[in-house]
C-alpha cells in the first residue's frame, strides 16, 4: 500500500457519492491500453459498514455489495494521464478484477481511503483472533490493532469505539490471557489519552475498569499518568464530560492503593504543581477538587449513587441500558481524598485558591458525620487557620447568616465535632494569635460559637474562661439575655468569678478616672520617647483628655498600650512618628471614641489600615505620605460612614495631581471640613501650630503677586483659606503646600480663589 504525504486529519465517511469503474485484469500491455480507453464509469451512492460496501441504486458494479474480507489489496494511483478530469482514485483490488473509487476531491478521496483502510484492518484482525487461542498472538493481534488506531490519520471517536469493542470482548472471553500480555495491551492504549483531547467515554471507562478491578492495576498507574497530568492540566469541563472525571478519581485510588511504593501520592502532587513556588497551571487545583468532591458525593451521598452506564454495557457487548450501582467504599475514598487534600494544603498557592472552594462546606452530610472524614479535614482547617492571609482565615467562618461554617461544625457543642473540643481550641487560639484586630474576631466566635464557648467554660477550659471574661469586657454582645446566660456561665466557675470582678474593678477604676478630670488638650515635646509618654500619661489624671499631639516625637507602636488607657481619646496626631502597624491595630481595637487621626509620614501600611474600619465614629483621617493603596482606601470609605474628610496626597490612592480622589465619576476634595480644621490648626504668626497638628511652611515659599499686597486686620481664628495651586521648590521637587493666611488682610487675586476653594 502506499502512503500519502499528507498531515490532515478526517472523520470516519459512512456514505457518499462517487464515481465507480471496474477494471478486468490483462497481462498483456495491449489488454490494458484499450481497457483504459474504454473504461466506463458509474454514478452511486456507495454505503460503508463493517463488513461490506454497497450502492443504494443497485445497478451495474454495485448491483451486488462488494464484501470487505473480498479484498485483497487497498491503495490510492494514479489514472492514465489522458484522462486529465480524474487523476487518481482509491483502488481496490481482488482475484477478479480490480474496483476504482473516484470523489470529487482529493480530500474526499484521502477519506475513503483512510475509511476503507480501518474498516478492512478491524475486519483482518477480528478473522486472525476468531481463527487462534494463542494468548501470546492474541497480544500481538490486539497491540497491533492498537498502534494503526494511534497511527491512523482518522480522528473520529468510533475508531476508538470500534478498538475498544473488540479488545474488550476478546478479554472478556479470553481467561487464560498471561499478565504480561495484558500488561503490553495496556501501554499499547496508554499514549492515546495524550493524544485524545478529551478522550473518548469508551477509552476513560475501559481505562477505569482495570484501574478499578484489573491485575495490572500498578502497571496501569505507570502508563496513565502522562495522561492524567494532561488532563487536569487543561480546561476540561467536568460537568460535560464525567467520564474523564471518574477516570482521574479511579486513578488516584489505584495510586493510593500502592502498598508498594507509599510515596506515590506526595510525588503525584508535587509533580502537578511543580517544584515552583506557583503553580504554572491555572486549571490544575480546580480539576482536582472536582475530582475530590465528586469522589465524596459519590461515597457517601446515596441520591447520586446510581447512574446510567452505557458505555460499559457497550464494552461489554450488551445492547440494553442497565442502571448499576457506583458507589465506592466510604474508608478507601476517606483515606485517600483526605490525604490529597491535605497534601495539596502544604502549597502556599494553592492554599489561597483551595479556602474559597471549601468555605461553603461543599460536601453530603453522610460524610460529616463519618468520624475519619471529619478528621481527615482537621489538619487542613489547622492550615487555614494559621494562614497569615485574612481571606483564607475568613472561610472558616460562616459565609452569611444560618449557613453553618467549619468553625461551628468542629465545636463541642456540635454533633459532628471529632475530639470533644480539642481541635476547636487549638484553631480559635491560632486564629488569635493571627489576628489583626483581636476585637474584630472576638466578635465573630461571640456571634458564630458563643453556646461552644459556654460549654468549655463549663467542663472548666481555662482558656475559654478567659475568652468569655474578654467578649463580656470588650462589650462584642449585643443581646441582653445572651450576655446574663454568659455572666451565670462565667459566674458558675471560681476563675470565671475571680475574673469577673477584675473587670468589674478596672470599669470602676475607668470611671473614676474619668470623674477625675484634668486637660483636654496635651501636646508632647519633640522627640519624646515611649517612656517620656508613659511617665506623662502615668503622672496625673488624664479622663478628660479628648486631643493629644504626638506629632514629631519618637515613638512607636508601644505608646499604643498606654494611649488605650484614654477613656475619652477623640484626636490623635502621630505626623512624623515611628507609629506602625502593631499599636494602630490596637487603638483600631480599643479607642472607638475617635474622631480624627492623623498618620501623615508614618510606618502604617495596608494591614494595619484595614483594622480602622472598626471606628465608626472616625470622621477626619489624614493618611498622607503613607504606604495607602487604592484598593484598602476604597474600603476604608465604604466601611466607615461618618469619614467626612481625609488626606490621601503622595500614595498610590491619589489619582490626582491635585489631590482629588475620583470614586463613581464624583470628585471628593481631601483635606479636613472647615470646622473640623478651626479645631486641628492655630494660625498664628503664620505657623501652623496646635493640638493636633503641627506644620512649619516649606522653606523659600513663593507666593503669588496677590500676596504682595496682603494687609493686616483682624479675622476670626477658625478662618482659615487653604489653597493647593502653589508649589514650591524644594530639593528640586515640585511639592504641593498649603498658603495659609491668618489675622492679616488677604488680596483681591487670593480672596477669589480662597472663596473658590471654599465652595469646592
Amino acid at each position: 500500500m502506499s502512503t500519502l504525504e499528507s498531515n490532515s486529519k478526517f472523520s470516519l465517511v459512512s456514505s457518499g457519492e462517487l464515481q465507480v469503474s471496474h477494471v478486468s485484469p490483462h497481462k498483456r500491455v495491449i489488454g490494458k491500453v484499450f481497457g483504459s480507453i474504454n473504461r466506463r464509469w458509474e454514478k452511486h451512492t456507495v454505503v460503508l459498514t463493517d463488513t461490506q460496501l454497497y450502492s443504494q441504486e443497485k445497478y451495474g458494479i454495485f448491483s451486488m455489495p462488494i464484501f470487505l474480507d473480498l479484498i485483497q489489496h487497498i491503495d490510492v494511483v494514479t489514472v492514465s494521464t489522458w484522462e486529465p478530469a480524474i487523476n487518481s482514485a482509491v483502488q481496490l483490488r481482488f482475484t477478479d478484477g480490480i474496483v476504482l473509487l473516484q470523489a470529487n476531491g482529493p480530500y474526499e478521496r484521502d477519506q475513503w481511503f483512510h475509511s476503507l483502510l480501518w474498516k478492512f484492518s478491524v475486519l483482518n484482525h477480528k478473522k486472525s483472533l476468531k481463527m487462534t487461542s494463542c494468548p501470546e498472538i492474541i497480544a500481538k493481534e490486539l497491540k497491533s490493532l492498537v498502534k494503526i488506531a494511534l497511527k491512523s490519520q482518522l480522528h473520529d471517536p468510533q475508531v476508538w469505539t470500534d478498538c475498544l469493542v473488540l479488545i474488550s470482548n476478546q478479554l472478556n472471553h479470553t481467561n487464560s490471557l498471561p499478565p504480561n500480555a495484558l500488561e503490553e495491551i495496556i501501554e499499547a492504549l496508554g499514549p492515546a489519552l495524550i493524544q485524545l483531547n478529551p478522550p473518548t467515554p469508551e477509552l476513560c471507562d475501559f481505562f477505569s475498569r482495570y484501574c478499578r478491578d484489573g491485575p495490572c492495576a500498578a502497571t496501569a498507574v505507570v502508563v496513565f499518568a502522562p495522561g492524567v497530568h494532561s488532563i487536569l492540566k487543561h480546561n476540561v469541563d467536568f460537568g460535560k464530560y464525567t467520564y474523564i472525571r471518574t477516570f482521574a478519581r479511579d486513578f488516584i485510588i489505584a495510586l493510593a492503593s500502592q502498598d508498594a511504593c507509599p510515596e506515590s501520592l506526595p510525588c503525584f502532587v508535587h509533580t502537578m504543581h511543580s517544584p515552583g513556588a506557583r503553580c504554572p497551571h491555572p486549571r490544575v487545583l480546580p480539576n482536582l477538587m472536582a475530582v475530590f468532591l465528586a469522589a465524596i458525593w459519590s461515597a457517601f451521598d446515596t441520591k447520586c449513587s446510581y447512574r446510567r452506564n452505557s458505555s460499559v454495557n457497550l464494552l461489554l457487548g450488551s445492547n440494553r441500558t442497565e442502571i448499576t450501582n457506583n458507589k465506592l467504599p466510604k474508608e478507601k475514598v476517606t483515606s485517600c481524598f483526605m490525604k490529597m487534600i491535605e497534601l495539596c494544603a502544604t502549597h502556599e498557592d494553592w492554599v489561597k485558591e483551595m479556602a474559597p472552594l471549601l468555605h461553603p462546606i461543599p460536601f453530603p452530610e453522610e460524610a460529616l458525620k463519618f468520624p475519619p472524614f471529619v478528621m481527615g479535614m482537621v489538619s487542613v482547617l489547622k492550615r487555614f487557620a494559621g494562614d497569615q492571609r485574612p481571606e483564607v482565615r475568613e472561610c472558616l467562618f460562616p459565609m452569611r447568616e444560618g449557613k453553618e461554617s467549619w468553625i461551628q461544625l468542629i465545636a463541642p457543642d456540635h454533633n459532628c465535632c471529632p475530639d470533644d473540643g480539642k481541635t476547636f481550641c487549638d484553631i480559635v487560639r491560632t486564629l488569635l494569635e493571627r489576628a489583626p484586630v483581636r476585637r474584630k474576631l472576638v466578635r465573630q466566635l461571640a456571634h458564630s460559637c458563643l453556646d461552644a464557648f459556654r460549654l468549655m467554660v463549663i467542663r472548666g477550659d481555662d482558656f475559654f474562661v478567659r475568652m468569655l471574661s474578654e467578649m463580656l469586657e470588650s462589650d462584642v454582645i449585643e443581646d441582653k439575655e445572651q450576655k446574663e446566660q454568659v455572666l451565670s456561665t462565667l459566674c458558675s466557675n471560681p476563675d470565671g468569678a475571680r475574673l469577673y470582678r477584675a473587670m468589674c474593678d478596672r470599669q470602676a477604676a475607668l470611671c473614676n478616672l474619668a470623674q477625675l478630670g484634668g486637660p483636654t488638650k496635651l501636646t508632647m515635646p519633640a522627640h519624646s520617647t515611649d517612656t517620656d509618654v508613659e511617665k506623662v500619661l502615668s503622672s496625673g489624671p488624664f479622663g478628660n483628655l479628648e486631643k493629644l499631639s504626638l506629632a514629631f516625637t519618637c515613638v512607636t507602636s508601644d505608646c499604643a498600650r498606654h494611649l488605650v488607657k484614654l477613656p475619652n481619646l477623640q484626636h490623635l496626631n502621630l505626623w512624623c512618628t515611628q507609629f506602625g502597624d502593631t499599636g494602630l491595630c490596637l487603638l483600631a481595637e480599643h479607642c472607638h471614641r475617635l474622631k480624627s487621626l492623623n498618620l501623615c509620614e508614618t510606618l502604617v501600611t495596608d494591614e494595619g489600615l484595614l483594622a480602622l474600619t472598626e471606628l465608626k465614629t472616625l470622621t477626619c483621617l489624614n493618611l498622607n505620605s503613607t504606604k495607602l493603596s487604592a484598593q484598602v482606601f476604597e474600603e476604608l470609605v465604604n466601611k466607615l460612614p461618618s469619614l467626612a474628610s481625609y488626606d490621601i496626597r503622595y500614595t498610590e490612592a491619589c489619582q490626582n495631581k491635585d489631590g482629588t480622589y475620583i470614586r463613581e465619576g464624583k470628585p471628593v476634595q481631601n483635606g479636613a471640613s472647615k470646622s473640623l480644621q478651626a479645631e486641628m490648626f492655630d494660625n498664628r504668626k503664620g505657623v501652623v501650630d496646635g493640638p493636633f497638628l503641627k506644620y512649619s511652611p516649606v522653606p523659600d515659599r513663593k507666593h503669588d503677586e496677590g500676596d504682595k499686597d496682603e494687609q493686616d486686620e483682624d479675622v476670626p481664628d477658625n478662618e482659615l483659606a487653604m489653597s493647593q495651586s502653589h508649589h514650591s521648590q524644594w530639593n528640586g521637587k515640585n511639592i504641593p503646600t498649603f498658603t495659609l493666611r491668618s489675622n492679616r488682610k488677604m488680596g483681591n487675586k487670593s480672596a477669589q480663589k480662597a472663596a473658590g476653594d471654599s465652595k469646592q
